[in-house]
C-alpha cells in the first residue's frame, strides 16, 4: 500500500465516521447506521472485486476480530488475577 492510499483511507475512514455520527445524533439507532455502512461497504467490494475477493477479505477482518476479543478476554483475566494476589 502506497502512502497515498493509506492517508486516502484514513480520511475516507474520518468522513464516514463523521457521517455516522451525524446520523446517530439525528436519532437514528447506532447499530441500523452501521449495519447499512457495513452492507454497502460489502455490496461494493462484491461488485468491484468479485465475491470470493470479497469473502475472503471479510473472512480476515473476522479473524483479526477474533483475535482481538481473545487477546482482551486474556488480558482481563491476567488483571483480574493479579488484583488478587
Amino acid at each position: 500500500m502506497t502512502d497515498d492510499n493509506a492517508t486516502l483511507r484514513i480520511q475516507l475512514a474520518d468522513q464516514w465516521q463523521k457521517l455516522a455520527i451525524e446520523l446517530i445524533k439525528k436519532g437514528l439507532p447506532a447499530d441500523i447506521v452501521f449495519e447499512s455502512l457495513l452492507t454497502v461497504g460489502l455490496a461494493g467490494q462484491v461488485e468491484v472485486l468479485g465475491k470470493e475477493v470479497a469473502a475472503a477479505r471479510l473472512a480476515a477482518i473476522a479473524e483479526q476480530l477474533s483475535e482481538q476479543v481473545r487477546q482482551q478476554k486474556e488480558a482481563l483475566k491476567e488483571a483480574s488475577n493479579a488484583t488478587k494476589n
